[in-house]
C-alpha cells in the first residue's frame, strides 16, 4: 500500500542523510513523532553514503568531547541490536614536531574533564600499536582507546527504522522547493509533491542546505569541495582491529578497510564545486579521480607506511564535502524566523557529529533551549558578504586543511 502525501507536521525535516535521520530518530525519543523527513532521492545519498565512518572522541572543547562520547557509546548499543560496522579499535594521533605534541596534551586535559580517556604515547609504543609504520621521524603521539568506526549507511538504516518505528514519515524522492513563511513565523513546505503544513522546519539538506536558505534570503555559508580517500587491496599485516591513525602534520588520516588501507587527506587549496554544478541526478555518484590534486598526500602515506608501495588500488574515492569558513558547523534558529533551524555544514564530520548535534536539536525545539551552550555554531558569527560565493568559494579552498592546524583552545574536529 502506497502511503499517503503526509499534508501536516508537527515539525518537517529536510534532508535524508545522517543528520537528518539523526534529528528525526532523536526526536521521536522526545516523544514528538509528527515529524516528516523529506529526502530529494534516496536515504544517505549526496555525501552521507561515502564517508570514512571515522568516530574520534578528542576535541579542545569538553562539551563537544561529551558529545563524541555521546555518539560512541550510542553506536555501541545500536550495534548491539544489529550490526552498524561499529568497533572500538582506538586511535593513534602522530606527532611531527614538539608544537603538535603540547596541543595533544590539550587534547587530552579536555577530555579529561568528562572522564574520557586520553594519554601521550612514543613512537616506540605507536611503533608496536601500528608495526607498519614508519615512526623513527615522531616526537610522539597520543592514544585514545575509546575512539572507533562505524559504517555510515548501516547508521542511518538504524536511525531511519527507529524514528518510523515511532510514527516518524520519511518520505524519499520529493524534493523541498521552498520554506513558506509568514509574519516571521514558519507556515509550510512547499514541495514536488504538495504542500505540508508545519511550524517548525529543520535544514539539514547538506551540499544543498545554501541554495535552500537563499530562497528564502537565508545567508548559510556552507559549500561543497571535492575530498579524497583511497582504497587499497588487501595489504598484509593490516588488521580489522588497527586503530584508526591521524598525522596532522601531513593533512593525512586513515584506517583499515576490508583488509586494506583506507586513506584520506584533508588538502590545501581544496577544490571547491558549486552544487549548480552537479547533475540533477547527482545521489550516489562521485567526481572524477583526480590523481594531480592527492599526489602530494599519498607521497606522505608512502612516507608514512612503505607497505603502500606494493599495494594495489582499488579507487580513488572522490566526494563532494560541504565545508564552512571556519570548520565549525552550523547550528541555528534563524534570527527573525521563528521554527526555522539550521544544522549543516558538518565539515567531513557528519557521522560523528550527528548523535549529539541531534540531540541538542530536539532538546532545543522540544524544551525551547539546548542542555548545552550552542552560540559558537550560530549563524550570527558570519556577516551577509560570508555568503557571497565568489568569497566563499575562495575561501573554503582553505578549510579542509584548518583541521589539522596545531589549535590552541579552539575546537577541533
Amino acid at each position: 500500500m502506497t502511503e499517503s502525501f503526509p499534508t501536516e507536521a508537527e515539525v518537517v525535516i529536510i534532508g535524508g542523510g545522517v543528520i537528518g535521520t539523526a534529528c528525526a530518530f532523536q526526536l521521536s525519543e522526545l516523544g514528538v513523532t509528527e515529524v516528516v523527513v523529506l529526502e530529494r532521492d534516496r536515504l544517505g545519498c549526496g555525501t552521507s553514503w561515502h564517508a570514512a565512518g571515522n568516530i574520534p572522541l578528542m576535541d579542545h572543547t569538553p562539551d563537544i568531547v561529551y558529545l563524541n562520547q555521546l555518539a560512541a557509546n550510542l553506536y555501541e548499543t545500536f550495534n548491539a541490536e544489529q550490526p552498524i560496522g561499529w568497533r572500538r579499535c582506538g586511535r593513534v594521533m602522530l606527532a611531527r614536531t614538539d608544537s603538535r605534541l603540547a596541543e595533544f596534551k590539550t587534547l587530552i586535559n579536555a577530555a579529561k574533564e568528562v572522564g574520557v580517556e586520553a594519554h601521550l604515547i612514543s613512537p616506540q609504543d605507536i611503533q608496536e600499536m601500528l608495526p607498519l609504520f614508519r615512526t623513527d621521524d615522531l616526537v610522539g603521539g597520543l592514544w585514545s582507546p575509546d575512539d572507533g568506526r562505524v559504517n555510515p549507511t548501516d547508521l542511518i538504516s538504524i536511525y531511519a527504522s527507529k524514528a518510523r518505528a515511532s510514527g516518524v514519515h520519511i518520505r524519499e524522492q520529493i524534493t523541498a522547493n521552498n520554506v513558506s513563511i509568514s509574519h516571521g513565523q514558519v507556515c509550510a513546505v512547499e514541495t514536488s509533491e504538495g504542500i505540508i503544513k508545519c511550524e517548525t522546519v529543520v535544514n539539514c539538506a547538506g551540499l544543498w542546505s545554501r541554495p535552500l536558505g537563499l530562497c528564502n534570503k537565508i545567508n548559510i555559508p556552507a559549500y561543497p569541495v571535492e575530498h579524497f580517500y583511497l582504497l587499497t587491496e588487501p595489504i598484509a599485516g593490516l588488521t580489522p582491529n588497527m586503530p584508526t591513525f591521524r598525522d596532522p602534520d601531513s593533512l593525512i588520516y586513515g584506517r583499515e578497510e576490508v583488509g586494506g588501507l583506507l586513506l584520506g587527506c584533508f588538502d590545501r587549496e581544496a577544490k571547491p564545486i558549486s552544487p549548480s554544478m552537479l547533475p540533477a541526478d547527482f545521489s550516489f555518484s562521485l567526481l572524477n579521480e583526480d590523481w594531480d590534486q592527492f599526489q602530494p598526500y599519498m607521497e606522505r602515506g608512502l612516507h608514512l607506511i612503505p607497505a603502500l608501495a606494493k599495494a594495489g588500488i582499488k579507487m580513488l574515492l572522490n566526494g563532494p564535502e560541504c565545508f564552512t569558513p571556519d570548520n565549525l558547523p552550523i547550528f541555528d534558529e534563524v534570527a527573525g524566523v521563528k521554527g526555522y533551524f539550521v544544522l549543516t555544514g558538518m565539515s567531513s564530520a557528519g557521522i560523528l557529529r550527528s548523535a549529539g548535534m541531534a540531540m541538542l536539536l530536539a532538546e532545543w525545539i522540544c524544551n525551547g533551549k539546548p542542555t548545552i551552550d550552542v552560540s559558537r555554531f550560530s549563524l550570527d558569527r558570519f556577516q551577509p558578504e560570508h555568503n557571497d560565493e565568489e568569497w566563499l568559494r575562495e575561501r573554503i579552498r582553505h578549510a579542509p586543511s584548518g583541521h589539522f592546524l596545531v589549535h590552541e583552545g579552539q575546537a577541533a574536529s
